[in-house]
């Protein structure tokens, strides 16, 4: 669920952001270029977040990222507090620290 969560909101921010086309070229290149298929994306986003920013730059991925990052936090029903500094690994490791907190 977790990991279904989080492909999910790359998936649907990407595309209500650009587009379908730009979510499928984005995947096309991971494959492409770091071997990494969709289903793999939880375990690298440090290179899903490394590819945004090279294609988009430091403040497109930044923005990016921390939509990703809302819509997951909405989908998993915790509540979203931005840390500009924070990169997407962080908002993903913080939201498992959330949810097993909130599950003791």
């Amino acid at each position: 669920m977790f990991n279904d969560a989080l492909v999910e909101s790359i998936d649907e921010t990407i595309t209500e952001l650009l587009s379908r086309a730009v979510v499928d070229a984005l995947y096309a290149h991971l494959e492409t270029f770091h071997s990494i298929s969709r289903d793999e994306l939880p375990n690298r986003l440090d290179v899903l977040f490394s590819a945004l920013e090279k294609i988009f730059g430091v403040r497109g991925s930044q923005t990016i990222t921390k939509a990703i990052a809302k819509k997951f936090y909405l989908k998993l029903g915790l509540e979203f507090t931005d840390n500009p500094s924070r990169t997407l690994v962080e908002y993903v490791d913080q939201a498992k620290i959330k949810l097993q907190t909130s599950s003791q």
